[in-house]
């Protein structure tokens, strides 16, 4: 009886589970897995994220290494902006010591040794002028002095460079050309990340393009970096990275020497293009110093040769070091060409190299010594022996005959004052020029502000 009530109960059951839907009858699947099977699984995933990250990693490292060059050019151009400014120590003009008071005791020591030195001397004088005279001159001599110093020449012009411009504009029928100038430079300085070339001032406004032609051929985009039509020299800028190794070791920096020493009968060197053509070279002497020659805002040595140039030669004087002492710039070529001092233009190269925009008043002024200052009862300071036309000064009001006493709060007593002071300023800043002009009643005082240009 059992047996068959539960056989009903069965029938009952299957025959409720045929009447539900397949979807809703089974709800829950379930598989259980063995524990061996269930340990190779996280095994196999387990080498396969090994391997992923080796793979990955070795990807990652090969983008590193190909990407290290280009990143480090990016962020070293930017470093270098903030790299130290190029600074030039000034040359001084050499000073005595100051004399002390002998003493009797010195007296007989100095007299002595002076004796003593003029023994010497003499000794020497008599051996030298005997060898002189028991020598035998010869062609092979004057060679090998020529020889001498065609190598210093040589050596410099590794340095030399032509400076090529291109700007276009139109002819007489406004059919578009393009002009081109050339200038030779000289390769004054070498950063970590550009060439510093030192060359004269024949930039054009509207230019497109500049070039240097090193002494190898090579040749390479470069641009101004600023310029000074006062002074007659730029400086144009060449990146390091775009000059090939082979160039980087046949080219050379030539150093800027002392002009300050310079003495007439002193043997020099023009390089550059002193016969018209760059790489030229010319010998001479020096045949004449003139300290204190006035131009805007400054003075200067000039350095005149017995060398003969064309007019349109650039170039440089050098002594028999190597060493730039003058630069030869527009109106100073002829039968006996001159140059600017370098001593003189060592502020202007400085802040020309820096990419500065030097600051311009306009005066042309002369020293007034405490000597003339007495003789003729003239004010210390400055005398301004022209107001330059439509310049800064003039337009301030400024004229000749007038003295500049002070800028700012700054004392004035000579020309190289001034310059000093305009270092420190900016074209567009405004500057207040103290000034003694001469009336009925003397000199009265007088104040006028002078708004900068740029040079």
């Amino acid at each position: 009886m059992a047996d068959l009530e539960n056989k009903s109960q069965e029938e009952l059951e299957k025959k409720a589970q045929e009447e539900v839907p397949e979807s809703e009858r089974v709800f829950v699947r379930e598989r259980i897995l063995d524990r061996l099977e269930s340990r190779r699984r996280w095994v196999r995933r387990g080498i396969a994220l090994f391997v992923s990250a080796v793979v990955f990693g070795t990807v990652s490292c090969l983008v590193f290494v190909w990407l290290r060059p280009y990143a480090e050019e990016l962020f070293e151009e930017k470093e270098t902006l903030q790299e130290t400014a190029i600074h030039l120590p000034r040359d001084e003009e050499p000073t005595e010591p100051p004399a002390t008071q002998p003493t009797e005791e010195s007296e007989q020591l100095s007299k002595e040794e002076s004796e003593s030195e003029t023994q010497t001397t003499e000794n020497i004088k008599e051996v030298v002028e005997s060898a002189v005279e028991s020598y035998q001159w010869n062609i092979t001599d004057y060679e090998n002095l020529y020889r001498a110093i065609g190598e210093v020449a040589t050596e410099v012009n590794k340095g030399v460079v032509t400076v090529t411009t291109r700007t276009p504009t139109t002819d007489l029928f406004d059919n578009p050309i393009e002009t081109e100038g050339k200038v030779s430079g000289v390769i004054w300085n070498i950063t970590s990340y550009e060439m510093l070339i030192l060359t004269g001032y024949r930039t054009q406004e509207g230019e497109s393009t500049v070039e240097v032609t090193f002494c190898n051929g090579t040749k390479a985009a470069a641009s101004v970096k600023s310029a000074d039509a006062r002074t007659g020299i730029a400086i144009v800028s060449v990146p390091l990275a775009s000059v090939d190794e082979g160039t980087r070791k046949q080219i050379r920096q030539v150093p800027l020497g002392n002009s300050i020493e310079a003495k007439p009968g002193q043997p020099v060197i023009l390089a550059g293009s002193p016969k018209d053509f760059v790489g030229s070279i010319a010998y001479g002497m020096i045949t004449y110093v003139r300290p204190g020659v006035q131009k805007e805002d400054m003075d200067v040595r000039m350095i005149y040769t017995d060398v003969s140039t064309s007019n349109q030669a650039t170039g440089f004087v050098l002594n028999l070091k190597g060493q730039i002492i003058g630069m030869v710039t527009t109106g100073m070529t002829g039968l006996s060409t001159g140059a600017v001092g370098i001593s003189d233009l060592k502020s202007s190269i400085e802040r020309l190299s820096n990419g500065s925009v030097l600051a311009y008043m306009g005066i042309v002024g002369q020293d007034v010594t405490e000597e003339i200052s007495e003789s003729k009862q003239i004010p210390r300071g400055v005398y301004v022996s022209d107001a330059v036309l439509e310049g800064p000064a003039y337009n301030a009001g400024l004229q000749s005959g007038d003295v500049v006493v002070a800028l700012d709060d700054t004392e004035v007593l000579t020309v190289n004052m001034i310059e000093t002071f305009l270092e420190g300023k900016l074209p567009e800043e405004t500057v207040t020029a103290h000034v003694k002009r001469m009336g009925r009643d003397g000199y009265a005082d007088m104040e006028f502000y002078v708004v900068l240009g740029g040079r």
